[in-house]
C-alpha cells in the first residue's frame, strides 16, 4: 500500500477577532432604526381630536391601540418604580403603604381602565399567531391593504414585505405604533405580522 503523500496546503490565517463579535448588522445598509420618532403624546391628541371633529374614518382611536402606543407611565417613570415597590404578587395588585389595594393587575381591571368592553370571543395574542394569519392573507386581502395605506403611486407589484416609505400618512401612522407596541426595531420592511394588523384598519 502506498504511503499518502503530505499535503501542501497553506495554513489559513486566523481572523484578528471573534466573528460573533463582528457587527455585522450595523454593515448592512438596509437595516436601520425605527424611521420615524413620533411624539406619543402628539399623536394621541391628534387622533383624540380627529375622532371629536368627526373626520377619523379608520376606527384606530376606537381601538385600544391609541392607549398601549401612549405608554402613559413613560411620561411619569416614577410611577413604574412605585408600583414595582408596592407589587403583591399573591393578590396581583399594587397596594398602598397603609397595605390596601388600590387596584389589580389582571386582564379584567386593565381592560376596565381601558375602558374595553368585550363584544365577541378573544384570540389569545402572540407573534405565532400573527404569522399564523399573516401566512393566510389571501393577494386579493393584501391588495385591499394596499389600496387603503400604501400610496397611489407606489402600489406593489411583488409580495410582502413592502417598504415604509412607500406607505400614506395613515398607513405610516400605523405601522409606527403597531412596531412600537410589537417592539420591533426597524419599521422599514413591512411584512405580513404587520399587515394583519392593519386589515384591521381597512374600510371593508
Amino acid at each position: 500500500m502506498a504511503t499518502p503523500a503530505a499535503l501542501n496546503i497553506t495554513p489559513i490565517n486566523p481572523p484578528n477577532r471573534e466573528l460573533e463579535a463582528m457587527p455585522l448588522v450595523d454593515k448592512d445598509y438596509l437595516i436601520q432604526d425605527l424611521v420615524e420618532d413620533r411624539n406619543h403624546l402628539q399623536t394621541f391628541f391628534l387622533l383624540r381630536n380627529s375622532f371629536l371633529s368627526k373626520c377619523h374614518m379608520y376606527g384606530i382611536w376606537e381601538s385600544n391601540l391609541p392607549f398601549y402606543f401612549l405608554s402613559s407611565v413613560n411620561i411619569f417613570p416614577e410611577i413604574i418604580h412605585l408600583c414595582a415597590e408596592n407589587y403583591d404578587p399573591t393578590q396581583r395588585a399594587i397596594k398602598s403603604p397603609s397595605g390596601s389595594i388600590l387596584f389589580h393587575i389582571t386582564s379584567d381591571s386593565i381592560n376596565q381602565m381601558l375602558n374595553f368592553k368585550q363584544t365577541q370571543l378573544l384570540v389569545p395574542f402572540s407573534m405565532k399567531y400573527l404569522l399564523d394569519e399573516g401566512s393566510k392573507l389571501s393577494s386579493s386581502e393584501i391588495a385591499r391593504i394596499a389600496k387603503t395605506f400604501v400610496r397611489a403611486d407606489r402600489q406593489p407589484k411583488e409580495p410582502p414585505p413592502f417598504l415604509y416609505v412607500n406607505f400614506n400618512e395613515v398607513g405610516k401612522l400605523l405601522v409606527d405604533m403597531i412596531s412600537y407596541i410589537l417592539g420591533f426595531k426597524t419599521s422599514e420592511h413591512i411584512d405580513e405580522t404587520v399587515l394583519v394588523l392593519l386589515s384591521a384598519y381597512s374600510p371593508g
